[in-house]
């Protein structure tokens, strides 16, 4: 691998990690607007739980960005660091992967699943339906959340085993390099 494409793969990778933190801004808009909607009910229990998302949700943006936003490279930075800045920027980013799912998908859930107890808790009321039925009419929305939920799963176990690839063509490279 030459330098020049080490650098090329550098400035890559850190604008694709940066692209994914713009992209996380999103989850806490979600949670926000799913606990908006709901919070106008009076339950005190329930807009307890619906603050505890929004706080979840929000300190995870703080816990998912910090630190991560990094002043952009130089164009001769990969030059000069070599192969180092390249590792650095893959395990900064894998380190983002690592905390996405605690802090941005985590509460996103959370409020879906408050969403879905809501829902279904309005169409059981006193001149609402039976549960059974309730649960039956959201089947295609709980299909397509659960299928969201496994896709979002399936795409971060690929991202993750494509940077512990790279990082191991690193390791190759530098033990190559170190005879």
């Amino acid at each position: 691998m030459t330098l020049e494409k080490i650098r090329q793969k550098t400035q890559e990778l850190h604008a694709k990690t940066r692209r994914e933190l713009i992209k996380s801004v999103a989850g806490p808009l979600i949670v926000v607007a799913i606990c908006g909607f709901a919070i106008r009910f009076p339950d005190p229990l329930l807009r307890a739980i619906l603050a505890f998302a929004i706080a979840w949700s929000l300190t995870g943006q703080y816990f998912l960005n910090r630190g991560m936003w990094s002043a952009t490279q130089p164009g001769d930075a990969a030059l000069s660091t070599g192969i180092e800045s390249y590792r650095r920027e893959v395990e900064r980013r894998r380190f983002l992967f690592s905390r996405i799912m605690l802090w941005q998908f985590g509460p996103v859930v959370f409020a879906i699943a408050i969403l879905i107890v809501l829902l279904a808790s309005l169409g059981t009321g006193n001149r609402g339906m039976p549960l059974k039925d309730a649960l039956l009419k959201m089947i295609p929305f709980l299909t397509l959340i659960v299928m969201w939920i496994a896709a979002v799963f399936v795409i971060r176990m690929r991202q993750q085993r494509e940077l512990q690839r790279e990082i191991d063509e690193l390791n190759e490279i530098e033990r190559v390099n170190r005879r």
